[in-house]
């Protein structure tokens, strides 16, 4: 459930989420090791925390790419409260840092971090900046601060157990006026600061009283939506990316009697028949030679 509004005269917008499901959903999808369920789960919170913030049909995506060992993190959000995602290298594992936790920054590296909004224009805005420090809410924060000129806070957590995820969630606060009184700014720096680590806050206290302890006061009033893991493949559009395929590629599929295709997004795998494959290449050809 993600829980959203603005404080003090619209000058401030919050957005605070727990989805431990849905980050859950997203490890068995892609089968991923404990570490690269952190890393996606990171991402996938920070773009469900923009959810709230997104225009009709915009869909708002996440590239983190550094020379880590987890190569490349994807996370896609859209104004309808849905998220997406995956990394490059699910198996990724490496020692916890020296504070104990799972080493995030070191998975991912040094690089960029682009963001793409998809408007349904032609064109989609893309911009990006250096990453900064790899645990990917300080890089969300420098984002939005640096290249959308928004001051901004960002804390996401994935906690994990034997059993798998155990709480996942975050928050955002931005502001959207600087015009807010000095003292304002100095308290929501002040006490976010000395918030706890967000995983161990999501273990004590409910989000309602966490945004009490930001802003000093209670939060009026609160939208509230529920975020779910959806993928808009489908058969057909899978059918697409095999046509983009070189000839002799589906040659050699269909000898091998099927061939397959697999959402890099949720991991549904589609199959297609050795008469599938003929018909595609007819299709093919076809093309080619109009």
């Amino acid at each position: 459930m993600i829980y959203y509004g603005t404080m003090f005269d619209h000058k401030v917008r919050f957005s605070i989420v727990r989805m431990k499901e849905v980050v859950e959903e997203a490890r068995r999808r892609h089968n991923l090791s404990y570490l690269a369920t952190v890393v996606l789960g990171r991402a996938l919170i920070g773009a469900a925390l923009v959810t709230p913030w997104l225009s009709e049909k915009d869909r708002w995506t996440l590239i983190m790419e550094g020379d880590g060992p987890i190569k490349r993190v994807v996370a896609q959000s859209t104004s309808e409260f849905t998220v997406r995602g995956y990394v490059a290298n699910p198996s990724v594992e490496l020692p916890l840092n020296e504070k104990g936790k799972f080493d995030v920054s070191g998975a991912i590296g040094k690089g960029i971090l682009r963001v793409v909004r998809d408007l349904g224009l032609k064109t989609p805005f893309v911009s990006q900046v250096p990453i900064v420090s790899g645990e990917i809410a300080e890089d969300l924060a420098y984002y939005f601060t640096v290249s959308e000129q928004i001051p901004s806070a960002f804390s996401l957590g994935v906690l994990m157990d034997s059993k798998g995820v155990k709480i996942a969630g975050g928050f955002a606060v931005q502001i959207l006026d600087r015009s807010l009184e000095k003292e304002k700014v100095d308290m929501l720096e002040n006490n976010i600061k000395n918030l706890p680590y967000v995983t161990k806050l999501f273990q004590e206290t409910e989000p309602l009283d966490v945004l009490e302890k930001i802003f000093g006061e209670k939060v009026g009033f609160v939208e509230t939506a529920e975020i779910k893991y959806r993928c808009d493949c489908n058969r057909e559009k899978a059918k697409s990316a095999l046509l983009v395929l070189a000839e002799k590629e589906l040659e050699d599929m269909k000898k091998e009697g099927k061939g397959e295709v697999i959402c890099k997004w949720c991991s549904t795998k589609y199959t297609f028949s050795e008469e599938e494959l003929s018909e595609l290449l007819k299709l093919k050809k076809n093309s080619a030679s109009s």
